[in-house]
């Protein structure tokens, strides 16, 4: 019986993929404690891991088109946190980052300056940007 009960228990843990993450809607206050500070032209990472912040808006198409490619990115990289900031309802941080185009995303390395890439792109390309600041170069394929 116990034999069947661990037998059991292994088949459970290896059907259950890894807990995935999802992508997390911040606010500015949080924006400066899981991501980083903005001042004027300096920049300072309080980030523990690389993330990848979309600031965008509801009203926003490419916004909505890109929220489903994030998702399923943030479920794949494990190695990566998502954010997500909206512009109408954080204001000063869109100021202050200087957002005037969404979505915007930004590639937060734990060293290293942040990236920028506005507009709406495929998933491999967002991939291959998050790699290159994360990693500080392409991944070999």
């Amino acid at each position: 019986m116990r034999n069947l009960f661990l037998a059991l228990l292994l088949t459970l843990l290896l059907a259950v993929p890894a807990v995935a993450q999802e992508v997390k809607e911040i606010d500015q206050i949080q924006f400066k404690q899981l991501v980083g500070v903005v001042d004027g032209n300096n920049w300072t990472t309080t980030a523990q891991r690389p993330c990848v912040v979309d600031f965008n808006a509801d009203w926003c198409g490419p916004c909505r088109r890109l929220a489903p490619v994030l998702r399923e990115l943030a479920r794949e990289r494990t190695d990566v946190d998502f954010y997500s900031v909206n512009v109408d309802d954080n204001k000063e941080l869109a100021e202050a980052m200087r957002i005037s185009s969404i979505p915007m995303l930004l590639i937060v390395p734990v060293n290293g300056d942040p990236q920028a890439i506005v507009g709406l792109y495929p998933k491999d390309e967002i991939v291959r940007v998050i790699d290159y600041v994360v990693n500080g170069k392409a991944k070999e394929e």
